[in-house]
């Protein structure tokens, strides 16, 4: 009777352990991941957050309004603000364009998540 009992329970616990799995079974996410970071920062770049305006070399100011890396090229929204009061463009960049502010221009070198990267041109 001990046997039987024994391998009843041998039985359930067999059961269970196959009916849950090892964990593995994932499916192949098809969606390719987000990149961070498109480009190559630059020493001396100049650094536009989103989390509020950041002054310009040439004069002026940016902020990045938007991020959207998982387009095709991947682009950033930026607000560019004038030094007088409610002067202020919006653009959307990628790696390669060439913005101007306040007569000065700046090539998008990289940009991020939340961030861009402009050298003077």
């Amino acid at each position: 009777m001990k046997a039987a009992t024994g391998l009843a329970i041998t039985g359930v616990l067999l059961a269970t352990l196959t009916a849950c799995g090892d964990g593995d079974d994932k499916k192949a996410d098809p969606t390719p991941p987000v990149q961070q970071c498109v480009g190559k920062d630059t020493p001396g770049s100049t650094h536009i957050l989103q989390s509020g305006p950041g002054p310009l070399p040439g004069g002026g100011r940016a902020v990045v309004t938007e991020s959207h890396l998982d387009r095709t090229p991947p682009t950033v929204g930026i607000s560019l603000l004038g030094t007088d009061p409610g002067e202020s463009t919006a653009a959307d960049v990628s790696v390669g364009t060439t913005i101007t502010v306040k007569g000065a221009k700046y090539s998008v070198v990289e940009i991020c998540a939340g961030r861009v990267q402009l050298v003077k041109a």
